[in-house]
C-alpha cells in the first residue's frame, strides 16, 4: 500500500494505525478490557477507513476478514504483491532510476516530475533515495547548455539544497537563456532580411544592365523599325520644305562642284582666280 494510506489511517489516531500494522489478541471476549474495548473502536475505525478507500472489486476480496491487521496485509498482497514481485519491482525501478534519461520532445518540468514518479514508487518498496542523489540525478540529465550552472551547484554542494530548489534554479536560467536567444534570433532576422533586400536590389540592377548591353532580337527589330519610320518621315519632312529640291539644283548648276564664280556665276572658275580678278576690279 502506499505510504499516503498509512498517515491516512495515521490521522483518525496513532491507536487506529497501530491495531493496523500490528494484530491485537483478546483473550477473554465476554470480559472485556478497558484495553480490549479501546483495541476494538481503533479496529472498527480502520476497517472504515479502508471500506471508503477501495473500489467493488477489492471489496470481495477482503470481505471476509474481520481484523484491520488481516485486511491490511491483503491488501498489501494485492496492490504489491508478496515479497518476490516487490523484489521484482524493486529491481526494475532501480534500473529505471539508473538508465534513466531526458527523451526528446520533452520539458525540464516534465522531465522532474517522471523521475519524482519513480523515486516515489522505490520509497513506497522501502529503497531509501535521499534528496542529493535526486538532485544529483536530475542534474546530470539536463542539457549540455545547463553545463555552467550544474557545476556551481555541485561546487555549493547537494545537501544545501532541496530537489525543488534546484528545479527551481534550472527554470530561472533557461527562461534568461530563452529571453537572450529571442533577443539574438531577432537581430539575425533583422540582418538577414537587410541582406536579402540588399541582394534583391543588387540582382534587380544586374539584370537591368544585362537587358541594356544584351538587348534581344525583338527590341533590335523593334528599334530598327522605328528609326527607319523617324526617317521617312523626316525625309518627307525636308522634301515638303524644299530643301532637298534646292540641294539639287545647286549641284546640278555647279556641275557636282556647287561652287561658282562671283562675276560670271561660272563654276569653271577657281577661288584663288576669283579673289584676284575682285582685287584687280578694285584697284583699277
Amino acid at each position: 500500500m502506499e505510504e499516503k494510506d498509512e498517515d491516512a489511517l495515521g490521522t483518525i489516531h496513532t491507536k487506529v494505525w497501530n491495531v493496523t500494522e500490528n494484530d491485537f489478541v483478546i483473550l477473554d471476549p465476554d470480559n472485556l478490557t478497558d484495553k480490549d474495548e479501546i483495541n476494538q473502536q481503533c479496529n472498527n475505525a480502520a476497517l472504515n477507513a479502508i471500506y471508503q478507500g477501495i473500489d467493488s472489486k477489492v471489496f470481495e476480496q477482503i470481505k471476509d476478514l474481520e481484523k484491520a491487521s488481516e485486511m491490511w496485509q491483503r491488501l498489501v498482497e494485492i496492490y504489491e504483491g508478496n515479497q518476490n514481485v516487490k523484489s521484482a519491482k524493486l529491481y526494475m525501478l532501480k534500473d529505471k532510476l539508473f538508465n534513466f534519461k531526458m527523451e526528446k520532445d520533452e520539458s525540464i518540468p516534465e522531465m522532474f516530475y517522471r523521475l519524482q514518479v519513480i523515486v516515489n514508487y522505490l520509497k513506497n518498496l522501502g529503497e531509501k533515495v535521499k534528496d542529493e542523489d535526486f538532485s544529483h540525478k536530475f542534474l546530470m540529465c539536463l542539457p549540455k547548455r545547463f553545463s555552467t550552472l550544474r557545476r556551481m551547484i555541485f561546487r555549493e554542494g547537494l545537501s544545501k539544497v532541496t530537489p525543488n530548489e534546484v528545479l527551481g534554479d534550472i527554470m530561472t536560467d533557461a527562461q534568461y537563456n530563452d529571453d537572450l536567444s529571442e533577443g539574438e534570433e531577432d537581430k539575425r532576422e533583422k540582418k538577414d532580411k537587410k541582406e536579402k533586400n540588399m541582394a534583391f536590389k543588387a540582382s534587380s540592377s544586374s539584370k537591368g544592365k544585362t537587358k541594356k548591353e544584351k538587348p534581344s532580337e525583338e527590341e533590335i527589330d523593334s528599334d530598327d523599325e522605328a528609326k527607319a519610320l523617324l526617317v521617312r518621315k523626316m525625309g518627307k519632312f525636308m522634301k515638303k520644305k524644299g530643301y532637298g529640291a534646292r540641294k539639287r539644283r545647286d549641284f546640278t548648276k555647279g556641275n557636282g562642284n556647287g561652287r561658282l564664280c562671283f562675276q560670271c556665276k561660272s563654276p569653271d572658275h577657281v577661288v584663288l582666280f576669283i579673289h584676284h580678278n575682285q582685287l584687280k576690279l578694285k584697284y583699277e
